[in-house]
């Protein structure tokens, strides 16, 4: 997915009415980072993961279900402006190589080292919370009219080459939408008239993100896209995902 980059910091959301892991820490260049996953009950094989601090309807409606659903676990980045690097690296597109690259140089900010130190981060980020798991479902808003939602994938769309199939229902809200590199998550969500695509994984953009890497593994990624404030549609949406993976994924 195209995003807008953001300085990794060291802070996270917490919440009295999860349980919490220790924080899992890692250093890059003189910034300490920290993954902290809060639970209620995990759900085997299955990631949520939310990685943009400024997204916030998308952790909002995210905390709120797995707390009252008892059900899920989810792990978040937060990049604070208070740990402002000579370096920037957006964490939605540090997972290739190329997609690492290629983001460093467009920001004006490619070092060797830098690079190395952001591979790093990435490759023990997936380690530890992607890789292994039958489905990572991944947290994200975009802003009214900010030039993403679910047309911008139709032909002639900016980025039609990234998608295989997409479906629109006029009904719904352009920027509310679901990105998927799996043909049963794109069925099941279709049928049930949400706006959807399916990422063709040959043509793709390279450009570093998690629906990238997890579409070059095969592995099931789905992305629940809502424009920002738009908190009951994304509640809406997470709970057709609930319910999409106790028939898919039980």
């Amino acid at each position: 997915m195209k995003r807008l980059l953001a300085t990794i910091g060291i802070y996270f959301i917490a919440s009295a009415t999860f349980l919490s892991a220790q924080p899992h820490s890692v250093k890059l260049g003189n910034t300490l980072i920290q993954w902290l996953q809060f639970c209620s009950h995990p759900s085997p094989g299955i990631s949520w993961v939310h990685v943009h601090e400024n997204e916030t309807t998308s952790v909002a409606a995210t905390r709120a279900l797995i707390d009252s659903l008892g059900k899920g676990c989810l792990v978040s980045w937060r990049h604070s402006p208070d740990s402002l690097q000579p370096q920037r690296y957006d964490p939605n597109r540090i997972y290739t190589p190329e997609g690492l690259k290629k983001t460093l140089q467009a920001n004006g900010a490619y070092s060797k080292p830098g690079f190395t130190a952001a591979q790093r981060v990435a490759r023990q980020f997936i380690s530890k919370y992607v890789d292994g798991n039958r489905l990572v479902v991944a947290l994200h808003n975009n802003s009214d009219g900010g030039g993403l939602h679910i047309k911008s994938y139709l032909p002639g769309g900016e980025y039609a080459n990234d998608a295989a199939e997409v479906f629109v229902n006029e009904a719904e809200d352009i920027d509310d939408f679901f990105y998927t590199t799996d043909r049963r998550i794109f069925d099941f969500l279709k049928a049930r008239g949400f706006n959807i695509l399916l990422q063709n994984n040959a043509s793709v953009t390279n450009d570093g993100s998690l629906s990238v890497y997890c579409g070059y593994q095969q592995m099931a990624y789905l992305n629940i896209e809502a424009q920002q404030g738009h908190l009951q549609e994304q509640k809406r949406m997470m709970l057709a995902v609930f319910d999409m993976i106790e028939t898919l994924f039980k």
